[in-house]
């Protein structure tokens, strides 16, 4: 093995647990599956992300760890989840590496940051959202913000970003009822965001209008959207 890999090995523990710790704070984990279930599966996860990562820095190929990270996502949007969760779970790899003396810089750091870009779709209509999701973003803020308190948007932008990842992973796998069963779940949890009083149907419609000239796809899946939803506590 590298030297950098047998490093990088030796600390599997310390960084497995130390990237996951700031994903926990999120109540979603909690409310989606269970406090219990949500760290078994998150740690167990993290594990797994420094072996693959200890084989790409042992093989000289960075290519391993994208395949991975294309491949959990895979799994992972079945289950509820969206590629923001894994980038999310990587982007905390790249600082609980750098907590270890691996930052910018350093072979682990950017084999992490280039299986955070292979997450990004490369074609099609998902890849057309991604493209321009900083102006999505800022529009449907722009249409929504006006109501919340001061100091909401940065929670805000990050509520807008979360969707749009569900929206993509739904059309890049061609699965419409992947949006149906996340629509149908966030409804309930909406009021733990903390954004009151703007919904969830609020923001989608604000999604809606700024996508008008979006991929058709995009705008075909959102128009699945229910007229209105009882959106209470789960």
């Amino acid at each position: 093995m590298s030297h950098v890999s047998l490093q990088v090995e030796a600390r599997t523990a310390p960084i497995a647990s130390a990237s996951v710790q700031a994903l926990y704070e999120d109540p979603f984990w909690a409310a989606r599956y269970g406090i219990q279930r949500a760290r078994r599966f998150g740690d167990e996860d993290a594990v797994f992300h420094v072996r693959y990562l200890v084989q790409a820095l042992d093989a000289s190929r960075p290519a391993i760890l994208e395949d991975y990270a294309r491949w959990l996502r895979t799994l992972l949007v079945t289950r509820g989840m969206c590629s923001l969760h894994l980038d999310q779970h990587l982007a905390g790899l790249a600082h609980a590496l750098q907590a270890e003396g691996f930052g910018p810089g350093s072979l682990p750091h950017t084999y992490v940051q280039s299986a955070r870009q292979a997450l990004h779709y490369k074609q099609g209509p998902a890849h057309a959202v991604e493209s321009d999701a900083a102006a999505i973003i800022s529009e449907v803020v722009r249409r929504t913000e006006g109501p919340l308190p001061t100091g909401s948007r940065p929670r805000l932008e990050q509520e807008v970003r979360l969707q749009l990842s569900y929206l993509s992973d739904a059309l890049a796998l061609d699965r419409d009822d992947l949006w149906d069963a996340h629509l149908q779940w966030y409804a309930g949890f909406w009021p733990q965001r903390r954004l009151l009083p703007l919904t969830l149907l609020q923001t989608l419609d604000a999604l809606k209008a700024a996508l008008v000239d979006g991929p058709p796809e995009a705008r075909t899946l959102l128009a699945r959207m229910p007229d209105s939803w009882e959106e209470t506590h789960s």
